[in-house]
């Protein structure tokens, strides 16, 4: 019986595990790292960090399995999207990753923006430009640190960097390079346009292949530091995004998935590479050749309940944190949040917005705060959701993912704001899951992905239907959420802080 492993290079953590043909897992490890920001928008991490936490992680699944390393038919890598690892001639890294939720690039953008102008930047990439994308980080290193630059023989992202020091080579895959905002996603291939209006050399760019290709066998040097054996098949993998929509069986047009992590996506499959004309949400490749990932992505969503129980209200767990929450009644009594905290994409793109409690009275306590919290995350994930619709895209369910899944009040208040059935899958780790899968594609244990994810992907028998009576309660309070944004834009720009 052939196992595969699928390794997840997530924002806050890596995962690793290991799982049979049929999909059991049997073992699986997490290892946690944290966000460097020295400076205010700055959002960055140490690669070595990722290769660390993919040593011990991929270790200890291996040792849960109880599998001899020779077992494992072939590794498959999911990733955190967008992020930045510039390499020197001798493939180390040039300081620290600039990693998503970096928005110090609120000016490039900008500039970008005016020079390329809509039309032509859709023409281009399909999607719209914003910071922390690779495209924008390379255009504020070139302005600000021009030595840093003149040093940068390749550029590779956060999972592909991974899959360097497991196979000592070079690459990337569709999936990912489309979230660059240097790729062309309509016709599979790095814009040669992009690159020289941001300003850099095509050479430092990888070479592009596809999700299930296999990119090369794993070294001596990274079987003594995984456990796994040397000559072991790893395959490209894909983006997070892209592996999440495979863990959660997001493969075919018809079904969206809300994906709630420490970021947010909400999300669908297309048979053609449809994008929004006003470039409020993203368009990538899918790990399956001519399909495409329609995607409305907010910055802070479960990390703005992180936030919360970290700094301002002392919960001991996200546990009691929901299990308070849910004792207050849908709409918090006229309490809505914006998840702003870093700055917004879908549907604004503005790096310049800020997190906001609105309605705020002698009443609200600190699961009321929490609450809205989840319901603001939500809100801002059925802004994607209404331009899909207004886009002609339909779909009949919604798939819940990430910790949003893992919480029945966040499953019904998603329920509820979208007024569409919830369900769930039954494996927790969706993109590692999706990574495996791959893999399992990559070297013919499975014919092709969807066929693969009919076979693994199972749903839980829970259906979440929306409550009739909290429906037009929350249609009224997106109302009033979405008018916040124009009615504050302009005071958040006037409240940047740079500090740089």
């Amino acid at each position: 019986m052939p196992y595969l492993l699928g390794i997840d290079i997530g924002t806050s953590g890596t995962k690793s595990l290991v799982i049979d043909d049929g999909g059991r897992v049997l073992g699986e490890a997490y290892r946690e790292y944290s966000i460097q920001c020295p400076h205010v928008g700055w959002a960055e991490q140490e690669p070595e960090l990722w290769w660390q936490a993919t040593c011990e992680t991929v270790r200890e699944a291996l040792a849960k399995s109880r599998l001899a390393s020779s077992e494992i038919a072939a590794a498959g890598l999911s990733g955190q999207m967008h992020g930045t690892v510039m390499l020197d001639a001798s493939l180390q890294p040039l300081g620290n990753a600039i990693i998503w939720a970096d928005s110090r690039s609120g000016d490039e953008v900008a500039e970008l923006r005016e020079r390329i102008g809509r039309e032509w930047l859709a023409l281009l990439t399909a999607n719209p430009l914003a910071t922390g994308f690779m495209a924008a980080s390379l255009a504020w290193v070139r302005k600000h640190q021009p030595d840093r630059l003149a040093q940068v023989r390749h550029v590779l992202l956060p999972k592909d960097y991974v899959r360097l020091r497991l196979t000592g080579l070079i690459g990337s895959e569709s999936s990912d390079a489309s979230s660059t905002l240097l790729f062309d996603v309509a016709n599979d291939r790095w814009s040669a346009d992009m690159a020289e209006l941001v300003g850099i050399g095509r050479s430092i760019l990888p070479p592009v292949s596809h999700s299930c290709d296999i990119a090369g066998p794993v070294s001596a040097d990274a079987a003594e530091c995984t456990g796994l054996a040397a000559g072991t098949p790893v395959i490209f993998g894909g983006g997070d995004l892209a592996m999440n929509a495979v863990g959660n069986g997001v493969v075919r047009p018809g079904i969206a998935c809300a994906n709630i992590g420490t970021g947010g996506q909400l999300y669908v499959t297309s048979d053609h590479p449809t994008h929004d004309p006003q470039l409020r949400i993203h368009t990538f490749s899918h790990v399956m050749p001519g399909h495409w990932i329609l995607s409305g992505a907010v910055l802070s969503a479960g990390l703005s309940l992180k936030w919360f129980r970290d700094n301002v209200a002392g919960f001991a767990s996200y546990d009691e944190a929901t299990s308070l929450a849910a004792q207050v009644k849908p709409g918090c009594d006229g309490l809505i949040f914006l998840p702003y905290l870093i700055g917004e994409r879908t549907p604004h793109m503005d790096p310049n917005a800020r997190g906001v409690f609105f309605g705020l009275a002698l009443k609200h306590d600190r699961a009321a705060m929490a609450r809205a919290i989840m319901e603001g995350v939500t809100f801002a994930l059925r802004d994607a959701l209404q331009i899909m619709r207004d886009l002609g895209i339909e779909f009949r369910a919604i798939i819940a993912s990430g910790g949003g899944a893992r919480s029945s009040l966040w499953k019904q208040i998603q329920a509820d704001v979208f007024n569409v059935p919830v369900r769930t899958v039954l494996t927790k780790e969706q993109a590692a899951l999706g990574a495996a899968i791959c893999a399992g594609v990559g070297v013919n244990v499975y014919p092709g992905v969807a066929e693969a994810c009919g076979r693994l992907v199972r749903f839980a028998e829970e259906i979440v239907s929306p409550i009739g009576e909290h429906v037009p309660r929350y249609d009224r309070l997106f109302g009033v959420y979405r008018s916040l944004y124009a009615d504050n834009r302009g005071k958040f720009r006037d409240l940047r802080i740079d500090d740089t």
